[in-house]
């Protein structure tokens, strides 16, 4: 029942990596190859930034 794969986020200002999800393996759509891009709280940066999918 490990259906479930850890993502972690990263940020595109500084290359931090700030968050970790999980999400199910079958909501990575179709091909796969779709990345998850959010925007969310830096700490380091101390602003809003585009985090990145990083697995």
């Amino acid at each position: 029942m490990a259906d479930k794969v850890i993502i972690k986020l990263v940020c595109g200002d500084c290359k931090e990596q700030n968050y970790v999800l999980s999400r199910g393996k079958k909501s990575q759509g179709a091909s796969g190859g779709e990345k998850l891009q959010l925007k969310k709280f830096c700490s380091r940066c101390r602003k809003h930034t585009l985090h990145k999918e990083k697995r």
